[in-house]
């Protein structure tokens, strides 16, 4: 059906919870406008976690619990966009901080013993990574890997998908705050059109950085793209002596060697942070000799790449005990072994319920998309072509809107944030936490049914 067709019941139950919302966070609401009043712009320092009419405020936080300023107690499976992968304030990432906060605080202005510990621990879990170099977060961590593929190739341009997001300043569109790369933009799922890009492009093309899964403009789809598909195009990057960036910040939780792991698609250069720091400030990129060696002071034609606090030493201990405590390879894997299997649960429980509603994602990673009709398509039959067709319909955004605003007040859970259902499952999510958001599917089924029937109609 036509996606000009409204749905005025939708519409409507959204208004009035977007209502309830601000009647029952009142204390939140004040927060916010505090903020905006003290000459922050906006009232944020976070464009991401603004929303309509404001934001909730965070007072308190432990393990996957947050307290609101209205003194709600709420499970969080958004896990600060995965950055919160470890919940709040682990116990290990306390103690390793406190000890370096006693020894010399940040310990800048001189190389510390922290930074081979933690190079050595990472090099070790990825394979395509001989040398590695730090950073603050991620976004910095992205443009340091496509600064570095262009000083090493001499070349210019950067491709990345169409609608991409490699931090605050890198996107798959021509915003006013991004860097001005010279940029190919190209939407995700046609190796052929990729690779043939790429070709032509060969002589001036630096890097295409991509995150190693399903890329769509509208919606976070952290489904790991198929083996074929990467394996195409890594093969034409090669050819055209360009690099291949993937940004794993966010996939790299979804393998002890990240998300290349799973596909056995090695890339030249690989991004990470967010969660690494246990909630520390924490990013880095790596890769093979060729690429990095020119970050070496003394190479002849070193890039002499710097940051104050590059080797930050509260961060970096953050890292050794998030690495040695907290998320071992076997403790990775048994992560997203039952977020999968939680995934498989909703799914089997939307069908049950005959939801317009599909989880997608893989392993930790989970994004609930409101529609009927299929999400992915496999258009070469082979895995090296697919087709991505989410609902631009303005009713699947307003429906994860309700859902989100109705698990906050029903049921005391943060699900995603209300632009997108977006589900980066926390480690100290418990049995109940993960029963108690199955129960609110029920509960949403139920209250909303009139208005779910009809965006099944409109999304089939």
């Amino acid at each position: 059906m036509s996606d000009s067709i409204l749905l005025p019941r939708l519409s409507q139950a959204l208004h009035m919870a977007r209502q309830e919302y601000a009647k029952a966070n009142q204390a939140s609401a004040a927060a916010f406008a505090k903020a905006k009043a003290s000459g922050i712009a906006g009232g944020t320092n976070r464009a991401s976690i603004f929303y309509t009419p404001f934001p909730l405020t965070f007072v308190d936080a432990t393990a996957a619990t947050a307290i609101t300023a209205d003194g709600q107690r709420i499970t969080d499976f958004l896990g600060n966009f995965t950055a919160g992968l470890f919940g709040f304030s682990p116990q290990p990432v306390i103690d390793a901080v406190s000890h370096a906060m006693a020894r010399g605080h940040a310990l800048g202005g001189a190389p510390n013993r922290m930074e081979a510990v933690v190079a050595s621990a990472l090099i070790d879990r990825f394979e395509a990574m001989e040398m590695v170099r730090f950073s603050n977060t991620g976004s910095e961590a992205n443009t340091y890997a496509i600064n570095t593929a262009r000083a090493v190739t001499g070349r210019t341009k950067i491709l990345m998908y169409k609608g991409a997001y490699h931090g605050a300043w890198i996107h798959g569109a021509d915003l006013a705050l991004d860097i001005p790369y010279e940029k190919i933009y190209v939407p995700y799922g046609d190796a052929n059109h990729i690779c043939q890009v790429i070709e032509d492009n060969a002589a001036d093309l630096a890097a295409f950085i991509m995150e190693p899964v399903m890329v769509n403009p509208w919606v976070y789809l952290k489904q790991i793209a198929p083996t074929p598909y990467l394996k195409r195009i890594r093969k034409a990057c090669s050819d055209a002596g360009c690099a291949l960036i993937f940004d794993e910040v966010m996939t790299s939780r979804l393998a002890p060697g990240g998300a290349q792991e799973l596909v056995g698609v090695a890339p030249d250069l690989t991004t990470f942070g967010k969660y690494f720091g246990g909630g520390m400030p924490f990013g880095g990129f790596g890769g093979k000799r060729k690429w990095m060696e020119r970050h070496d002071p003394s190479h002849a034609l070193t890039i002499n790449s710097g940051g104050t606090f590059n080797q930050n030493a509260l961060s970096l201990a953050a890292v050794d005990a998030v690495l040695s405590s907290l998320w071992s390879p076997a403790q990775c894997r048994a992560h997203n072994s039952n977020a999968d299997n939680f995934r498989d649960q909703v799914n089997a429980l939307l069908r049950v319920l005959d939801l317009p509603c599909q989880a997608c994602g893989s392993g930790s990673l989970i994004t609930m998309i409101w529609q009927r009709r299929p999400v992915i398509r496999d258009t070469a039959g082979e895995g090296e072509s697919q087709e991505l067709d989410v609902s631009r319909h303005k009713a699947v955004s307003d429906a994860a809107q309700l859902f989100w605003f109705y698990m906050l007040k029903e049921h005391d859970i943060l699900a995603g944030s209300p632009r997108l259902n977006y589900l980066t499952l926390p480690v100290a999510l418990e049995p109940d936490d993960y029963q108690n958001f199955l129960t609110g599917i029920e509960g949403f089924s139920a209250k909303y049914a009139a208005e779910l029937n009809q965006l099944g109609k409109v999304t089939s």
